[in-house]
């Protein structure tokens, strides 16, 4: 699977901007503060070049969906 490649700024905002749009969650996620992601070695990190490993700027009724988000945006992109 070819991924895309992304600043971490883009990367962060396309959480984000997943998170913010699920019909879901409606506003409740609204002010949550995604972190940027860390570069990893991604043999570790099962293919993937980054991650983000706690979301402190994230409420706790929100934490599941950003996870989620966050694991699908890991599949889709390589952090530049």
């Amino acid at each position: 699977m070819i991924k895309n490649i992304g600043s971490a700024e883009q990367i962060r905002d396309e959480i984000l901007r997943r998170l913010l749009g699920s019909p879901d969650l409606g506003d409740a996620c609204r002010d949550c503060a995604i972190p940027l992601p860390s570069r990893v070695d991604p043999a570790a990190n099962g293919g993937c070049n980054w991650l983000i490993d706690a979301f402190p700027g994230v409420d706790q009724t929100c934490l599941p969906a950003a996870r989620a988000v966050t694991m699908e945006v890991m599949r889709e992109y390589d952090l530049r």
